[in-house]
């Protein structure tokens, strides 16, 4: 149990951390270090040491934060390209026509985000430019998609123009159509990054295309982002939603160790965790219930 509760203390903690400047723990007099007892903050350190990474490089709330959700154009289910009934092999005509027709002068961006067992990555391209970097493993392909929208409007964004950023991830355009308060905090920096680019009356509009469809704006987006080696540059932000994800895993797979070595695996065999019981039932005295029988007690 106290693995659990210094688990749950470390992810409390990282938490205030993603949440900078608006933590109490956090001193706003010119550091922005958590105040821990030093127990506390030798468990944290040992956590940063063991994902390879610092505090500073957690994706912390912007200074001000928006949960607008009408912040910009974000464009899912709007066009015949993004139906499902539509057949592949015309996807990439239907939307070259929509640009044709919709978007002429806009300034075209193309991002996405890759996660292999050797790196997770992000790329972007325009007409003109166009990057690729490595960020932390323990980023979500997620976390990557949405890294990579705010890469773009960083690197690649003219003044001149409106902008278009085409992405291939329903899930994060989604996320930014629906954010509120408690949105990933990489959510948060992306609409703030939009807020500054409306506030010098330049539009950014976002549009979901299909994956693997034969736009070639994605394909390349997409191959740029699976070409990255370990000469490529890297980008040390981390998500601390990701931090937290991976330490519940961590745990999880610590518990389910220690039962197999245990005397009480070979007299009651593999159980299912909770997660599994969850499925079945919503009902908490259901779910022990179903728990005592399956463990036999």
């Amino acid at each position: 149990m106290s693995v659990n509760i210094r688990r749950l203390a470390i992810q409390f903690f990282i938490k205030q951390i993603a949440t900078h400047p608006f933590s109490p723990l956090i001193h706003t007099n010119d550091e922005s270090n958590l105040q821990l007892v030093e127990k506390d903050a030798e468990s944290l350190r040992v956590t940063f040491h063991n994902l390879n990474c610092i505090p500073d490089h957690v994706i912390t709330l912007p200074v001000l934060p928006h949960s607008n959700p009408n912040l910009c154009d974000i464009f899912l289910k709007d066009f015949r390209f993004q139906s499902k009934e539509i057949p592949v092999s015309i996807i990439a005509t239907s939307f070259t026509e929509c640009i044709q027709r919709f978007f002429p002068n806009h300034f075209i961006i193309a991002t996405d985000g890759s996660k292999s067992h050797c790196y997770t990555s992000i790329a972007g391209l325009s007409n003109i430019h166009q990057f690729s970097y490595r960020i932390h493993p323990l980023n979500s392909v997620f976390t990557a998609e949405v890294l990579a929208i705010c890469q773009a409007l960083d690197e690649l964004a003219v003044p001149a123009k409106d902008i278009l950023i085409l992405s291939d991830s329903y899930s994060a355009l989604s996320s930014l159509k629906n954010i509120t308060f408690h949105s990933p905090k990489v959510i948060q920096r992306l609409a703030s990054k939009i807020h500054v680019r409306k506030s010098m009356n330049q539009n950014i509009s976002l549009l979901w295309v299909p994956g693997h469809s034969g736009i070639f704006w994605n394909e390349k987006a997409d191959s740029l982002a699976k070409q990255v080696t370990d000469s490529t540059s890297f980008i040390e932000w981390i998500a601390s939603e990701d931090i937290i994800s991976n330490l519940r895993k961590q745990s999880i797979q610590i518990t389910h160790d220690n039962y197999r070595r245990s005397k009480y695996h070979a007299m009651i065999g593999n159980v299912p965790d909770i997660i599994t019981i969850s499925k079945w039932t919503k009902n908490r005295v259901q779910d022990r219930l179903i728990a005592r029988i399956i463990s036999k007690t």
